[in-house]
């Protein structure tokens, strides 16, 4: 199971879409996460080419949700940035591995794998938004105390 910063990044980035309600350029998202913008372009880029988003160019232009938050599951944002392999590749395997019934780890790793991907695929964005809500309201209140 690879997760790595590119998806963090992406779900980051959808989540602010799915907030705000409508598009945005990329450079005002990747401004207001604190990520590079010329990295976001880039998954920008996978996440328009998997369907999950929408790219405009040109004034009034931007990025947006290609469907609605609630029918973009955090398993196809991380399958769109990481490759469709990534949740069934083993972690504790320097090479790609889906499963040997005869590794030891096998019996303890494949049950958890498919919870955590089951999980997954049940979670869409606007639940994430939705979480994200209060958590940046208590940050932005500590922040102006």
């Amino acid at each position: 199971m690879r997760l790595t910063v590119s998806s963090k990044y992406a779900i980051l980035a959808l989540e602010e879409l799915a907030r705000r309600g409508g598009p945005a350029s990329v450079h005002e998202l990747a401004t207001s996460l604190d990520i590079p913008t010329a990295y976001l372009a880039k998954l920008v880029s996978l996440l328009a080419r998997a369907g999950i988003l929408t790219t405009q160019r040109g004034r009034g232009g931007g990025v947006a949700l290609a469907q609605p938050a609630d029918a973009i599951s955090l398993k196809a944002v991380i399958e769109a940035i990481e490759g469709p392999s990534a949740l069934q590749d083993c972690p504790f395997e320097l090479s790609p591995c889906a499963g040997d019934p005869g590794c030891p780890l096998y019996p303890v790793w494949d049950p958890l794998r498919a919870r955590i991907v089951e999980f997954l695929a049940q979670t869409c964005l606007a639940e994430v938004a939705q979480r994200a809500i209060p958590q940046r309201r208590e940050r932005n209140e500590r922040n102006v105390e």
